[in-house]
Formats: C-alpha cells, sequence, structure tokens
C-alpha cells in the first residue's frame, strides 16, 4: 500500500473534528491552506497521572463526528460501558462545554473529550490516544476480551493505520478545503483506487489484519459509514462509495450488523453533522436526504 491521495497537495496535515479549533476542525495558514494541530491536551491512560480506574472517567463523543466515533466503538468493544461513562454532546452540549470551561475558558470545544472527574481536569482530546487507551489498558476491568491493538500484529496495524489517514479519512477535508474545480476529479480517482485497494485486501481475509478484528477496522468502519450516507451529498463525491466494491461493502455490513457497531451509529445525525459543519462550502446549509440506507 504505497499510494497517497495528499501527495497530489501541499503537505500540510488534514485536520479532524476531534479538534476544537474550527467548525470542520481544521486550521487554515494565511496562504490558504489547511493543518491539524496537535491536540490541546495530550494525558495517557495508564500513566502515573491517570491510572485505569472504574468509574473515574467520562468519554465525551458526537454521533457525527468518525474521530470521536471511533472511541465509542471501542469503549463498547472492550465491554467498558460500566467502567468509562459516556456523553453524547449532540444531547448535552452544555456538559461538553462547561469541563471546558474549566480548564480553557472561551476556548472552543471538541470531541473527542476525555475528562476526569476525580482530578476535575481533560486527560486528553486526541482522538488516536484514547482510542488506544480505551483498547489497551482496561483489560482487568474490561468484560469483554477484544484484542484491538494485539502484539503481533501491531506493527501491520500501525502502517495500515498511517496509510488510511492519507487516503481515506483525508481524503473528504481535502476535497472539501482544498480541491479545485481542475483537481477534483484526480482526487476523487485516487479515492476510489484506494478503497478498490482495500476491496482487494479483504479478498483472503474477513478483516483488514486477518480474522479478528483490531483498531483499524474500526477506523475504517466510521469512514465508510460517512462514504456512503454523507460525502456524496456533501462533497460532490462519487456516489459509488462503497457499494461499488462488494468485498468492502459487505465487510462493511457485517460490522454494522455487530451490536457494538450499530449501537453507536446513527446516518441521520452523520448526515447532518457534516451539513452543519461544512456549510461554508454551500451558499445555504442543506442537510442532504441522502439515500435509503441499505445496511440491515
Amino acid at each position: 500500500m504505497t499510494s497517497n491521495i495528499s501527495d497530489h497537495l501541499d503537505a500540510a496535515a488534514v485536520a479532524s473534528c476531534n479538534m476544537p479549533d474550527s467548525a470542520a476542525g481544521v486550521l487554515r495558514r494565511p496562504d490558504g491552506s489547511i493543518f491539524r494541530p496537535p491536540a490541546r491536551f495530550q494525558g495517557r491512560l495508564g500513566s502515573p497521572s491517570f491510572p485505569a480506574e472504574a468509574d473515574r472517567y467520562q468519554l465525551f463523543v458526537s454521533w457525527g463526528c468518525s474521530w470521536s466515533n471511533r472511541a465509542a466503538i471501542t469503549r463498547k468493544l472492550k465491554g467498558l460501558e460500566n467502567v468509562v461513562s459516556i456523553t453524547y454532546s449532540d444531547d448535552d452540549p452544555d456538559a461538553l462545554r462547561a469541563v471546558w470551561e474549566l480548564m480553557e475558558p472561551g476556548h472552543r470545544t471538541g470531541v473527542p473529550t476525555l475528562w476526569d472527574n476525580k482530578n476535575q481536569v481533560i486527560v486528553s482530546n486526541d482522538a488516536d490516544a484514547i482510542s488506544r487507551d480505551l483498547a489497551i489498558q482496561f483489560d482487568r476491568l474490561a468484560t469483554k476480551e477484544a484484542d484491538l491493538y494485539p502484539q503481533d500484529l501491531r506493527a501491520e496495524i500501525d502502517t495500515i493505520n498511517e496509510w488510511l489517514y492519507d487516503n481515506i479519512h483525508s481524503v473528504i477535508h481535502i476535497l472539501g478545503h482544498e480541491a479545485q474545480e481542475n483537481n477534483h476529479t484526480t482526487l476523487v480517482d485516487d479515492s476510489l483506487r484506494a478503497l478498490e485497494t482495500l476491496d482487494s485486501r479483504l479478498a483472503d481475509r474477513p478483516y483488514l489484519n486477518g480474522d479478528r478484528i483490531t483498531e483499524s477496522d474500526v477506523r475504517l468502519f466510521v469512514s465508510l459509514v460517512r462514504f456512503e450516507c454523507a460525502y456524496p451529498g456533501i462533497f460532490e463525491a462519487n456516489s459509488r462509495y462503497p457499494e461499488g466494491h462488494p468485498r468492502l461493502w459487505a465487510y462493511a455490513r457485517h460490522l454494522y450488523a455487530l451490536p457494538e457497531f450499530s449501537s453507536t451509529t446513527d446516518f441521520h445525525v452523520i448526515r447532518r453533522n457534516f451539513a452543519v459543519a461544512f456549510d461554508f462550502l454551500r451558499e445555504q446549509s442543506v442537510v442532504p436526504n441522502g439515500r435509503p440506507s441499505r445496511w440491515t
């Protein structure tokens, strides 16, 4: 897996909605290019400051945000419902605002956010770190044995995760923020080729890294959901996402059939989230109806 969609553009990193710095989760340079700044809070679960304890941490996520959706799925795959509490900012935005005001008065909020109820501080708003720590730091408290970052696959997982970031997760932000008319088609074609690469990868395995669900599958799933129900309407991306790739589509539906994935997915909120977050791309903010869902 060597292709990299972002090679067509400036080397600026692309931001995600875990960042509180703009409605779409990105910052713009004076020249108009976009980048993803580091997370404001970067504490780690399992460290001396933040040991893995039950009933201590609160996870703030959004139904619409793919980056926080990962953490919600991971929490359920590990069986941590009675260990780490969860609050959806879509339902209770005041609670999220309250914890950010305690730490950074006036600062824009962001998801995911991991809050330490004991010390009354934000542990982290780094999406990758939060999901990783939920996956590996609570094994003694977890009620399910899912190993999402197994020792024997970590190098492979890290490699595919980096490829997914460059070729799947970031492309929509690139299209939305950077693509001019003359390179939009090229970027969409590259995106389709990336999905074809994944479709081929699944020819001899049920999951991205073999016969078990790993962190990489959680990352890909949240993007496939949005490719299908939100991205085409918002960014005029190709409507073949993802059912034009039969193995990938079967894989996505298989994951959605698992309660840990389906119970954390809300198609309507996802479409609304993207319509609102990227309303600057349109003269009017319109939530597209989208195609009827075919996940069941």
